[in-house]
């Protein structure tokens, strides 16, 4: 069945007097609506960045194809950021890990609230850096690097500071203060 053309027809009713009007309309030709399935393909954003970067937006984290590529990240893998302490210097690192938010298909993370926060502190704009540990990147943000005293951030202390030789506490330093 195909409709070529539409006749309307409207009443109107005037409450003051009670008169009726009626107008007529004649809506054109009507042609048959054909749609036609389409499929969407979502591209990768290409970038112009040539290093590995990871930039902090209002809501989330975005991803690079080159930051990507080192670190073998893919969609759906929970990425956590933490702030890792070497001595005086606070750096944020980022793993995979199933406390993390997850990826999307278009390499964005969610990251909101005091996280976006203590992350911003750092910048706004990351490259990342791969680490001694498989799996684990650095990120140098585009402000200069925090010292621990400066910067009030949950710091994941380096395991390797932690060891105490319990067989041997001769040498063991008892004082509480930082040396």
């Amino acid at each position: 069945m195909t409709i070529n053309s539409a006749k309307l027809i409207i009443e109107f009713l005037d409450p003051e007097t009670g008169e009726l009007t009626t107008q007529e309309a004649t809506l054109g030709d009507f042609k048959e609506a054909t749609k036609k399935a389409t499929t969407r393909t979502r591209k990768v954003k290409s970038d112009d960045e040539p290093i590995p970067m990871v930039h902090l937006l209002s809501n989330k984290l975005q991803f690079n194809t080159k930051a990507i590529e080192l670190t073998g990240f893919e969609v759906e893998n929970k990425i956590l950021i933490n702030f890792e302490k070497k001595g005086r210097k606070v750096t944020p690192v980022m793993y995979l890990n199933d406390q993390g938010n997850r990826m999307t298909k278009t390499f964005t993370v969610s990251y909101r609230g005091s996280q976006h926060d203590n992350l911003l502190q750092y910048g706004e704009n990351f490259e990342i850096l791969p680490t001694e540990k498989d799996g684990y990147f650095k990120l140098k943000g585009n402000v200069e690097e925090i010292e621990d005293d400066i910067i009030d951030i949950p710091v994941q202390q380096n395991e390797e500071e932690n060891i105490i030789d319990t067989d041997n506490l001769d040498n063991f330093d008892f004082d509480l203060e930082d040396a």
